[in-house]
């Protein structure tokens, strides 16, 4: 068989297979949306429209993500512009530390929050220790769990935004900001008449990502407890373990509204405008400030950084009390939900044993298995669309990163729709079987446009000459793929699988969507459940954040170290 007939087989093969694990499930809702008794009805969708709870979810969903979108670029494009201007002591240091809040869900974060702004939280004890409120009658600083959640999502989403901005600004031609200069316009005009403009196509990939985020995100209003949101309502329907067809038409409305944002982005990124310009040849010349002008160009970065990390401090904090509250009197500072966990995981098969424990165990052999998956599959889908290119390439490519378009919340409900029933997978139905397959699979299909964009960015910049002198020595394909191309692409590729696996621990849709019974629960199931228990189940809830945080920190820094600065990448659009 020909190289590139075997290219074209491979090729239809990995079309395919995505093909069923993302276009299948994504039809099962639609279809099941659509469906009343059998036949095409537009009952359940128009249902959703007219109940008023429904309506109410839909308009604080948008509310929700607008605001959230907004607050991340007023966040993130001072910073950008500061970054891409300004030489000041520490700059690396602050650019590093404000994109902390990427490996810091807000799901683990809403813990921290609670435990911090309750009412008998830390702040108020804190307050109340200075004399400056009455103890009896503490202040109430959740009363408004929209503002808190919009606070949440925008310290964890505004890294996104600022790593796009970041990189066009870097693209820039400086010499048209300098004619401006010298045609007499003043910084305001510039920044609104030349630099904005120019910057459009950063300001749009990073919004989409951070609407579409914001707008689908379940877990961050479920733990602060704001439930009138599209997501949570579609996760209150499917408790019933037999939703009805509103619940899948609210998921359409979801898929279609996630898509149009998506579609909108990229036609307003591909549109021709006469304000595009070629990349610089030439980088903006920074300038350079003295004691004075870096403490004040790096205090937004640090104002930034502490806000983003004060809810994980919360959740930190909340782990190692023995009183339920947020103290720091050595006397009420224990290490026994952490021993408690630990000591569950040594002994673990005991079936007495704590569901933390359990969740631990259960993630980590999810996130492997889907790792490997990922790593062998984005390895191939970046190989062929990189060395191999056809309009076939084109479309296995697309399918790969069409998980960044379609919400998890939507793809963890395909799942659940696709095995009801009478269906041909029946045999997976989380119901009534292990959720694991159904897990992996979703774990291994959001995290792969990870590796597969990982070992592209490799790819692009090793000489395809290596491979060609080994293949004019007589080495076949795979000889040349395993002994030239993967041990080129091995950081790229551990970066990626790395990235799959820390994502994969904490994955909060799916795992909330798919894991019906405690056996199984995966950890953010089992924060969800444990934060709800009055005795030390929050303070056990926020030991397993905890980990969890570390896992993910770490496995971040080994993928950094891999990749160095081509590790960002990884987040823009």
């Amino acid at each position: 068989m020909q190289r590139w007939q075997l290219s074209s087989l491979l090729t239809l093969l990995l079309i395919l297979a995505l093909g069923l694990v993302l276009l299948a499930p994504i039809f099962a809702v639609v279809r099941a949306g659509f469906d009343e008794d059998g036949r095409f009805s537009m009952f359940w969708l128009s249902m959703v429209f007219e109940d008023p709870l429904y309506r109410e979810g839909l308009v604080n969903s948008v509310v929700l993500a607008s605001c959230t979108t907004i607050l991340c670029l007023l966040i993130s494009f001072p910073l950008a512009l500061i970054s891409e201007n300004f030489d000041f002591a520490g700059k690396r240091w602050w650019l590093a530390l404000i994109q902390v809040p990427l490996i810091l869900p807000p799901f683990v974060g809403a813990l921290g929050l609670k435990g911090m702004l309750s009412r008998n939280g830390g702040l108020n004890s804190l307050l109340a220790a200075l004399g400056l409120i009455d103890p009896a009658n503490p202040i109430d600083w959740l009363a408004s769990p929209f503002i808190s959640c919009i606070v949440l999502e925008t310290l964890y989403l505004y890294p996104i935004t600022f790593l796009n901005i970041q990189a066009t600004l870097a693209n820039l031609d400086p010499s048209l900001e300098e004619a401006a200069q010298n045609l007499g316009a003043g910084f305001f005009r510039r920044l609104w008449r030349v630099t904005l403009p120019l910057a459009r196509p950063g300001v749009f990939a990073g919004s989409t990502i951070v609407f579409i985020w914001a707008f689908t995100e379940l877990g961050t209003p479920l733990i602060v407890g704001f439930r009138a949101v599209t997501a949570v309502q579609v996760f209150d329907q499917l408790q019933t373990t037999n939703p009805q067809g509103d619940a899948y038409a609210l998921v359409v409305v979801l898929l279609t509204i996630s898509v149009l944002i998506f579609a909108l982005g990229k036609w307003v990124l591909g549109r021709p405008s006469g304000a595009m310009a070629p990349k610089a040849t030439v980088s903006t010349p920074l300038r350079r400030l003295g004691s004075a002008g870096s403490l004040l160009l790096a205090a937004p970065f640090g104002v930034v950084f502490l806000a983003a990390v004060v809810p994980h401090l919360g959740v930190i904090l909340g782990s190692i009390t023995s009183t339920g509250m947020l103290e720091l009197a050595p006397g009420h500072l224990t290490s026994r939900h952490y021993v408690g966990i630990i000591s569950d995981i040594l002994s673990f098969g005991d079936p007495s044993k704590g569901v933390a424990a359990r969740s631990i165990v259960n993630s980590v052999t999810y996130s492997i298995i889907a790792t490997v998956g990922a790593m062998f599959f984005g390895f191939a889908i970046a190989y062929l669309a990189v060395r191999r290119r056809t309009p076939l390439t084109a479309i296995l490519d697309g399918l790969a990163m069409l998980p960044l378009a379609v919400p998890g919340l939507v793809m963890a409900f395909g799942y659940f729709a696709l095995t009801q029933g009478d269906s041909p997978v029946g045999f997976l139905n989380p119901l009534t079987r292990s959720p694991m397959p159904l897990l992996v699979i979703a774990y291994c299909v959001r995290r792969i446009p990870f590796v597969v964009r990982a070992c592209a960015a490799g790819l692009e910049q090793t000489s395809v000459a290596l491979e060609e002198a080994a293949m004019n020595l007589g080495a076949g394909p795979i000889r040349t793929l395993g002994r030239i191309t993967a041990p080129l692409l091995a950081p790229n590729l551990i970066a990626g699988g790395l990235l799959v696996f820390s994502r994969s621990m904490l994955e909060v849709s799916d795992s909330l969507i798919l894991a019906f019974d405690r056996e199984y629960y995966p950890m953010t199931k089992a924060i969800w459940s444990l934060a709800d228990i009055p005795e030390s189940g929050t303070e056990t809830a926020s030991a397993l954040g905890v980990i969890g945080m570390l896992v993910l920190i770490t496995t971040i820094v080994i993928a950094s170290l891999a990749l160095g600065k081509r590790l960002g990448a990884l987040f823009r659009v």
